[in-house]
């Protein structure tokens, strides 16, 4: 059986890049590495790495990447077995996100759009910018907005995590869980 190589990334700052790839590689015990300065060491200890010069390894991984160019990305693009890439529905990282999916296309098919923070009720309004990321053809995941996407990077535990703590969060929760699942479901098994 190959690695499975899970890469964040959007040129886009802001749309949740981190806390996806922080939560994603906890809940597969996934080691995680990035190029970006956040505080991973620190909430995934002995499994979160921050490299200066980021780079491909043999091995089952999340990569959550800067919204920059680093030379070591390119062949984790092209090695990645999914690409996630978050947006939120604002215009400008609509168009980030537009042209970071077009970029990507050449290294990797498999590409997630996750919107992120969604909230249902203001889904009408940005209906143009679903269209246009409906039009690259990709497989979306929608996130609904959560508290818990704040307190899994605050308290140090993946969505699931925090779904699973007790009764009350089963059920305060379970909007985002049902959401989450759903890209485990992609990244797991790439439908």
């Amino acid at each position: 059986m190959s690695n499975k190589t899970i890469t964040v990334f959007n040129k886009k700052g802001g749309t949740g890049k981190t806390s996806i790839a922080y939560s994603v590689a906890k809940d597969l015990h996934y080691p995680l590495l990035s190029n970006d300065d956040s505080v991973i060491e620190s909430i995934y200890p002995g499994k979160a790495k921050i490299l200066d010069n980021i780079q491909l390894i043999d091995h089952d991984v999340v990569y959550d990447l800067g919204g920059f160019i680093d030379p070591g990305m390119i062949e984790i693009f092209k090695s990645s077995t999914t690409i996630l890439v978050p947006t939120l529905l604002d215009i400008n990282s609509i168009k980030r996100t537009i042209n970071t999916v077009m970029e990507l296309i050449k290294y990797c098919e498999n590409i997630v759009i996750i919107i992120n923070r969604v909230e249902n009720k203001k889904l009408p309004k940005y209906k143009q910018s679903i269209n246009a990321l409906e039009g690259l053809g990709k497989k979306i995941v929608y996130i609904r907005e959560s508290e818990a996407i704040t307190n899994s990077m605050h308290l140090a535990k993946s969505i699931s995590e925090l779904y699973a703590e007790s009764a009350l969060t089963k059920y305060s929760y379970s909007g985002i869980y049902e959401d989450y699942k759903k890209l485990l479901e992609r990244v797991n098994y790439g439908v």
